[in-house]
């Protein structure tokens, strides 16, 4: 992950849960199971 502290920001907010979404290569953060925010990686926008 390039952005280390937007991890950290999100993860401080109260009530943050995060996954990974292997399909889509999207770290996903929630909160009460609603997505507000989403890092991509650079792989998830090669176009094959």
């Amino acid at each position: 992950m390039q952005y280390h502290w937007m991890d950290e920001y999100l993860m401080a907010k109260a009530g943050v849960e995060k996954d990974f979404k292997e399909e889509w290569n999207w770290q996903r953060y929630m909160i009460n199971g609603k997505l507000f925010a989403a890092l991509c990686s650079a792989d998830s926008w090669l176009i094959q």
